[in-house]
């Protein structure tokens, strides 16, 4: 077998395993808002079981509606959720996985905008990176208590619901990492000061669980093994707390990072390595006989089995990767790498989550909705031309072709993918280039008939003569309404990314979103300096995600060829300088290239066209050229067209 470690079996107190690979707990906001399970949520996991996962951890289930930090989070306080909880676990046992809760209180880290209540922690330490920042309360030790006991009934539910395992979250800055961490806990009574005494919650709520559910469950504790803050938890400490965790009983620790004050070691985006988090699972493993499992930026199974074959982990832990493709684990037994959607770690499912939207995977629309978007095979099938091979154009003839319509994708360059292209420039994006790979395999297996350098008009659709249409011609760089934009020396963000052009010296990037960030990083990555950024507002990255602002604003900040200019607006481009105007003062810099990243306009000079003429029965548009998003909005509308066809 290709990876003979990942698909060892294995036996956590009598509970058979049958593989090594465990869905990691993360948040969807599936559930209803009094915490009960919908059957969403159930249709969810069923499919990561039928994918062949060994044991679904489902996802942070609060014991007091206090303690939620979503809106439509699962609860596991009060006997009214046990019956729909056992429905769930009936859905994932029919496919022979195990399942676990995941038993939290979210302390500091919520907000009484979501409970309607001021947070509680082991101390007043507000999180800096809530929105609101509401000041915790500080418990009182008989509050403490009847927490324990919360926890206590909590593992009741969880065992009479069906579930396996129960993991208790001691990870990502909640109550009970709070009380651990001296980042947050600044008591003085015997909750805390010493290392011994900050130990005494996590280690009482463990010995409270293990009384209710007796010496044959099996327990996973979830620890952050490095804060990643100053002042917090170090993964010295944590060795420690693992050798405690081991004598109390624990059967699994399972390795994560980060608090929220360090969010971007939670759920980590593209610019971090594979595997990033497997060296702590290491120094975890080494000091203790319990198994260890490992999560971070594993999107590969190659990544999974070498982290398993060098020692580091017992267990691999996935999140976002299962999003991405529930049969992923399947995949990679029956050795279909090629099929498997690997995850960019784009990011998008986590920036819903924090704007306590119900997420979705950018590049899997089936995600959260495996039942409406199961697809069925047409009655009537049609001759459908899709005009674009973008990545909404790729997934709209990948979903008709499979649905047994006859499909031509036209595209009018010599490659697929489109803007992902470009995006892929960028530093921190590489892992764009699984999406594409994955689409051209896909494509490539189908019987879509792929024609590139094939530029359509309306021409070329009265002599294909298809009974629908599906247009995804994109978008195009915007041009500012500036006196000088069109002389020679001014480019777009696409001819940098796209290599058209190769600039050298002073250089201005107009525009300091995303794009415009992106772009100056790869200017100076290629040798330009200096790179000026001109933004006429007060913040850099727009309306960029958190994680992915976080670490590109990080990256500019700390390139020393980069110099930064907000509130600062371009008023004429001049041939070796620029006329800028801040505060209502006029400056004329010198400058030997401008590149313009202000933006995107629809391409749909087609669309329009086909439109007016009325000709074509069934004519959709997809992505960009209805409104210039991301590839998330390309993707899910190619995915939707075609099941509408």
């Amino acid at each position: 077998m290709m990876f003979k470690r990942m698909f060892e079996p294995y036996a956590l107190r009598g509970v058979e395993l049958k593989n090594r690979i465990i869905a990691a707990p993360c948040e969807r906001n599936f559930a209803n808002t009094d915490g009960s399970v919908t059957q969403r949520y159930i249709d969810f996991l069923a499919e990561r079981a039928r994918g062949e996962v060994g044991l679904i951890i489902v996802e942070s289930m609060y014991t007091n509606p206090t303690g939620r930090g979503h809106i439509r989070q699962l609860g596991l306080h009060d006997d009214k959720l046990i019956a729909g909880l056992k429905r769930m676990t009936d859905a994932v046992h029919r496919y022979g996985a195990k399942v676990a809760t995941h038993l939290m209180h979210a302390g500091r880290e919520t907000s009484s905008y979501i409970t309607g209540r001021q947070p509680v922690a082991p101390s007043n330490v507000p999180c800096r990176t809530l929105a609101g920042g509401d000041i915790p309360r500080e418990l009182t030790v008989e509050e403490i208590k009847a927490h324990l006991v919360e926890f206590a009934e909590a593992a009741r539910r969880s065992v009479e619901a069906g579930f396996d395992l129960i993991e208790i979250h001691g990870a990502h800055g909640y109550l009970i990492n709070q009380f651990l961490s001296p980042f947050t806990n600044k008591r003085t009574d015997e909750y805390g000061g010493t290392f011994e005494n900050r130990m005494r919650f996590p280690l009482e709520v463990i010995a409270t669980v293990r009384a209710v559910v007796g010496e044959d469950f099996p327990l996973a504790y979830r620890m952050s093994a490095d804060e990643k803050v100053d002042g917090g938890l170090t993964i010295d400490d944590m060795v420690v707390f693992s050798q405690k965790l081991e004598k109390a009983g624990i059967d699994l620790i399972d390795v994560s990072a980060g608090i929220y004050e360090s969010v971007i070691w939670i759920a980590q985006p593209m610019a971090f390595a594979r595997g990033c988090l497997a060296d702590l699972g290491c120094r975890i493993k080494e000091r203790v006989k319990t198994p260890v499992s490992v999560v971070g930026r594993i999107n590969h199974p190659q990544v999974a089995e070498q982290i398993l074959a060098a020692g580091k982990a017992d267990f691999i832990a996935l999140g976002r990767a299962l999003h991405a493709d529930p049969y992923w684990v399947r995949k990679a037994r029956e050795g279909k790498l090629d099929d498997i959607r690997i995850c960019p770690a784009c990011m998008s499912c986590s920036d819903q989550l924090a704007t306590n939207l119900p997420i979705s995977c950018a590049i899997n629309p089936e995600m959260g909705r495996e039942r409406e978007f199961a697809i069925k095979p047409t009655a009537t099938p049609k001759k459908v031309l899709v005009v674009g091979a973008g990545p909404g154009g790729m997934e709209a003839a990948r979903v008709a072709d499979l649905r047994g319509h006859k499909v031509i994708l036209c595209e009018q360059e010599n490659r697929m993918g489109g803007q992902l292209h470009y995006a892929m420039q960028s530093p921190s994006k590489k892992e764009f280039a699984e999406v594409i790979r994955y689409l051209e395999t896909q494509l490539g297996k189908s019987s879509v008939d792929v024609r590139l350098g094939s530029r359509v008009t309306r021409q070329t659709i009265e002599e294909l003569k298809p009974d629908a249409v599906i247009i995804a011609t994109g978008a195009y760089p915007a041009t500012p309404f500036i006196p000088g934009a069109e002389k020679s020396h001014v480019y777009t963000a696409i001819d940098i990314l796209n290599r058209r052009v190769a600039p050298s010296g002073k250089t201005a990037v107009i525009g300091g979103g995303l794009v415009g960030l992106e772009t100056a990083l790869f200017l100076a990555e290629n040798g330009v300096s200096p790179v000026v950024i001109i933004e006429p507002t007060d913040k850099l990255g727009g309306a960029v995600g958190l994680r992915a602002g976080w670490v590109v604003r990080t990256d500019v900040a700390n390139c020393c060829d980069i110099e930064v200019r907000t509130q600062t607006t371009l008023e004429e481009i001049r041939d070796r300088s620029l006329l800028l105007q801040k505060g209502g003062e006029m400056e004329e810099m010198e400058i030997r290239n401008v590149v313009l990243a202000v933006g995107m306009r629809n391409n749909n000079a087609l669309a329009e066209e086909l439109k007016a003429e009325g000709k074509i029965e069934e004519l959709y548009t997809v992505g960009d050229c209805n409104i210039p998003r991301s590839v998330k909005e390309a993707i899910e509308e190619g995915a939707i067209a075609a099941r509408r066809v």
